[in-house]
């Protein structure tokens, strides 16, 4: 026997708003997983590197670090305020807008970038010849 035509319609929108509905779910489904999917990776910990500073010079004289990583330097200057200059001395890299001047027996702390790979000139401009000394310039080599 042959269904009455409103039957098939009804049959019909039953289906339509079934799969709507399966479409609805299944939209729902990925919108709630995909955030756990994508997670983006957590920060890269900063990488530690002391750095001496006195009369003598920068000891290392040559850091190297990896790139698009931060890079925590520890400056520590070992001097005595007898020093010529007062025993004050300095870490400065141009090309990064950094200067930092470090107290006769003190430390600083600075965090770099992270950085692109690249040679980057570190300086102590204070005392000792300055630039001109060559004990009292560094580089800061980033590679990756």
């Amino acid at each position: 026997m042959a269904l009455p035509d409103h039957g098939r319609r009804s049959k019909g929108r039953i289906i339509a708003v079934l799969a709507g509905g399966g479409v609805i779910v299944a939209l729902a489904v990925v919108l709630a997983v995909a955030p756990l999917l994508h997670r983006p990776a957590p920060p890269a910990s900063p990488v530690a590197q002391t750095l001496l500073i006195s009369m003598a010079g920068f000891s290392p004289g040559r850091v190297r670090v990896p790139a698009d990583r931060p890079i925590t330097l520890t400056i520590v200057n070992p001097d005595s305020r007898f020093h010529t200059d007062g025993g004050w001395h300095q870490f400065a890299i141009d090309a990064l807008r950094v200067d930092v001047r470090v107290a006769p027996r003190a430390q600083q702390t600075v965090t770099l970038g992270p950085l692109r790979p690249g040679v980057y000139e570190f300086y102590c401009d204070i005392c000792c010849g300055g630039r001109s000394n060559p004990s009292m310039v560094g580089r800061l080599e980033v590679t990756g």
